[in-house]
């Protein structure tokens, strides 16, 4: 019996120091959860109370890159908003799952017409920066493939189309500078355009705009000098380009059609046709060459 009553106080005791460990670890973790919470600066609490009246289920993040970011939700669905300490708004991610057709239907119609219109939608994100058009990432999959994001602009132009670069904040697209040398060339030749984005490439900057309604690609040099335009075609194909393509090109589907216009002068259609390797320059008058894709 003695043994016994031993064996019981002992096992007491245990039971009363493992509880003490397990509230002390919930003290730990409670004490850690505090001191994650995050009270963004007043300024930038005012101008998002401004911007998203009625917002709910509210965090705060501190970004090291120095960004604070609001994750809430409002219209059923999550949003992100990036802001700099005082108070202006940088950017908003509006997280639309996989659903496809909350999308304006010209975006629907963009991706539906693309080569990866059968490949699975993994995550769409909308992304709202001030002075900037909006644009919708669309992120796909297919099994055996490396996944893709690709970039819409609300025309449902395919802009941008790269293997996934693991940017789910999507931070890379916190607008940068525009230089002033670039947008003077826009006001001055495409006077009223709303930038898309502004990329910058090696050995130079790549711009998407959308202009009379058509969405455009421009390059321009390290030296901010304009190299070329690409205004898409879209949907609407000119008659001069199905005239051409209806000899030798027959059969070939019509992948992607852009109208050329270069610093030297010159202007032609560009056209890029499905399962062909080439792509088939057609200039004003009909005429037809290939080019390397």
């Amino acid at each position: 019996m003695k043994t016994r009553r031993l064996t019981t106080v002992k096992s007491i005791q245990w039971m009363r120091v493992a509880t003490l460990c397990v509230a002390g670890m919930f003290a730990f973790t409670a004490c850690d959860d505090d001191e994650d919470k995050f009270a963004a600066p007043e300024a930038v609490q005012a101008a998002f109370s401004q911007q998203y009246s009625g917002a709910t289920r509210v965090e705060w993040e501190y970004e090291r890159s120095g960004y604070i970011v609001a994750e809430f939700w409002k219209d059923n669905k999550e949003h992100d908003a990036w802001y700099t300490a005082d108070g202006s708004w940088m950017m908003t991610e509006i997280d639309h799952g996989r659903n496809i057709d909350a999308l304006p239907q010209a975006v629907r119609d963009g991706f539906y017409t693309s080569a990866y219109a059968q490949w699975v939608v993994d995550d769409i994100d909308e992304i709202q920066r001030p002075d900037y058009e909006a644009i919708f990432k669309i992120e796909v999959e297919q099994r055996g493939q490396q996944d893709h994001d690709l970039y819409f602009d609300t025309n449902g132009t395919l802009f941008r189309d790269v293997t996934d670069q693991d940017d789910d904040r999507n931070e890379s697209l916190l607008p940068s500078q525009k230089p002033s040398a670039i947008e003077d060339f826009i006001n001055g030749r495409y006077a009223g355009a709303r930038i898309v984005d502004i990329d910058r490439e090696q050995g130079g900057y790549e711009v998407d705009v959308i202009y009379d309604g058509k969405s455009i690609e421009l390059r321009f040099d390290s030296s901010y000098s304009w190299l070329w335009s690409k205004t898409d075609c879209g949907r609407d194909i000119p008659a001069v380009v199905t005239n051409a393509l209806s000899g030798k090109y027959a059969g070939y589907r019509i992948d992607d059609c852009d109208w050329v216009e270069t610093a030297s002068g010159e202007s032609y259609y560009l056209v890029d046709l499905d399962n062909y390797e080439m792509d088939v320059r057609i200039t004003e008058d009909g005429q037809t060459s290939e080019v390397r894709d």
